[in-house]
């Protein structure tokens, strides 16, 4: 079985400040040998878009929330970072809404910060046209401020809408998957970025023909079903933190979701 360790009060150490010149970052779970934290830097020139394969939805979602308390921590710990946002820094797509996805995304939700949330997103999928428009706009205009957008999307799998393949495709390519593939094909570039969950490696594909392109780093959870050659094998007792970049595979261990109260002192911090 996949190790995952319970966030406790001391965790608070994995969220670091914002660094001036330096990309914000996010901690995607624990080196499995060392214990330290391992980050994620979201970087225009060195991409960043992350991919969540597996079943386990503590986990899955348990990455997705400290990633986003520790961006939330960069932005808001810096004077005058979160007044230069005029739409949301976070836009959370929610196909799924279970119980893990909903604590997520009311904890989204009770941030100090801008947060457009969609849930069981079947058809409007809005915050593809806006993550759209910001790459129009941002590749009109190259002299503009390039701040860090995010887009979450949790259970790609459920995300019938986009499919591209099996029972539930449609006949031909819908609007919304081009809109996706384009944004993080070209995204990162102009700091536009994405952290996608999807529960097994077989409804990336049905959904996704490019499969894992466009993503630099990728986390396989338990359940994810057979990789691509080019990943380890499903996990034993630890996940695998893959930076497609630079080749590498590091053994990790995911942070469960962290109890409201965790998360509530962490936010409450940021007031």
């Amino acid at each position: 079985m996949m190790r995952i360790r319970p966030v406790e009060d001391g965790d608070f150490r994995l969220f670091r400040r914002y660094e001036p010149g330096a990309p914000l970052s996010a901690c995607i779970g624990l080196d499995a040998h060392s214990g330290e934290p391992i980050r994620v830097a979201f970087d225009a020139a060195g991409g960043g878009n992350i991919m969540i394969v597996g079943r386990s939805r503590e986990a899955a979602l348990g990455i997705c929330m400290v990633a986003l308390l520790d961006l939330a921590t960069q932005i808001t710990s810096t004077p005058g970072q979160r007044e230069i946002y005029t739409t949301p820094p976070f836009s959370i797509m929610d196909f799924v809404s279970t119980e893990e996805s909903r604590v997520f995304a009311d904890a989204a939700m009770s941030l100090p910060l801008p947060v457009k949330l969609e849930r069981d997103t079947i058809s409007e999928m809005t915050s593809l046209g806006d993550f759209q428009y910001a790459l129009l706009q941002r590749d009109r205009h190259p002299e503009a401020p390039r701040h860090a957008k995010f887009l979450f999307i949790c259970g790609f799998h459920a995300a019938h809408g986009m499919r591209s393949r099996g029972s539930y495709a449609p006949d031909t390519t819908t609007p919304n998957a081009a809109r996706l593939a384009r944004i993080l094909r070209d995204g990162t570039a102009h700091s536009l970025f994405a952290v996608v969950w999807c529960n097994t490696f077989a409804n990336l594909d049905l959904t996704r023909p490019e499969g894992l392109a466009d993503f630099d780093h990728v986390i396989v959870l338990d359940g994810a079903g057979d990789p691509p050659p080019d990943l380890p094998a499903e996990p034993g007792e630890n996940a695998w933190y893959i930076n497609r970049r630079t080749r590498s595979a590091t053994p990790i261990t995911p942070l469960a979701l962290p109890p409201e109260s965790w998360s509530d002192a962490v936010i409450r911090s940021f007031v």
